[in-house]
């Protein structure tokens, strides 16, 4: 910028405000006194009131956020109800030996009976006491632990003259499968068992005895009497083998003769059979 151009602009920045001052004077619409006059040319037009006061809006809240509604399904059809019958009665069918359902049972039963055995060196019979441990597991399966004692003496011998006593314990585990219906009271069974049996011969003429242990076998039929749920009868008659393996004759065994002059093993295998006859309790 130039000198010249420099103060030019000095000069209208000050003189534009005094130009100013010198034209501002009183209103000649103003009478004295406040009173407000009309300007001239005033043609007479009404009076326009103070515009009324219009007070702020309210406050409006913003709307609430509405969820869509949830869709329901339409209802399922329910088929009415069909009509059932009242059941038919049924008598119950009691059973007198089981009541009216049946339960695993323990018992113990006496047992008495002869037994008849062919050896040999011969045949003899004698009798026997015992005792079985039961439990009827099933209406058709009672399970038996027995023990019995076996005796006998020269009295019984027939056809040899030496003297001797013989005493035989078998031990038995067997199983008696039930026949027919489980409701009868009387109940046809099959049996069978094995086991060991100990025996002991005394050769009173020697003043010796011997003993040994034989395997045994048992099977046949008979029947249970049942007199109510806690009490029964049995009687079987069974078919019975013992057998061992028999040592060399003179050295480890005693011998005996037999009816035909034959040497013999006092205590060999044989064979016989058992009738029992017991009575017993369950609980």
């Amino acid at each position: 910028m130039t000198r010249t151009q420099l103060l030019l602009s000095l000069a209208v920045t000050f003189a534009v405000p005094a130009l100013a001052a010198a034209q501002v004077g009183p209103d000649p619409n103003v009478q004295p006194g406040g009173y407000y006059a009309p300007p001239a040319g005033y043609a007479g037009q009404p009076y326009q009131p103070a515009p009324v006061y219009q007070p702020a809006p309210v406050y409006q809240p913003a709307p609430v956020y509405q969820p869509a509604p949830v869709y329901q399904p339409a209802p399922v059809y329910q088929p009415a109800p069909v009509y059932q019958p009242a059941p038919v009665y049924q008598p119950v069918r009691r059973s007198l030996v089981y009541g009216n359902h049946f339960r695993p049972q323990f018992g113990l039963a006496a047992r008495f009976g002869g037994y008849g055995n062919y050896g040999s060196f011969g045949s003899y019979t004698t009798g026997g006491v015992g005792l079985d441990m039961l439990f009827r597991a099933h209406p058709r399966l009672t399970f038996e632990l027995g023990f019995q004692y076996q005796r006998i003496s020269q009295e019984d011998l027939y056809w040899n003259d030496y003297q001797y006593e013989r005493f035989d314990v078998p031990m038995t585990l067997g199983l008696r499968v039930h026949l027919g219906n489980p409701l009868w009271l009387f109940s046809p069974y099959l049996v069978g068992a094995g086991g060991v049996t100990y025996s002991r011969q005394y050769l009173t003429d020697a003043l010796a005895y011997e003993s040994h242990w034989f395997g045994e076998v048992q099977g046949g039929i008979g029947f249970e009497w049942r007199l109510g749920p806690h009490f029964a009868f049995n009687f079987d008659v069974r078919g019975q083998g013992r057998f061992r393996n028999v040592g060399e004759l003179g050295t480890t065994e005693g011998t005996l003769t037999d009816q035909y002059g034959n040497t013999v093993a006092a205590m060999g295998p044989s064979a016989g059979f058992i009738i029992n006859l017991g009575i017993g309790g369950f609980f």
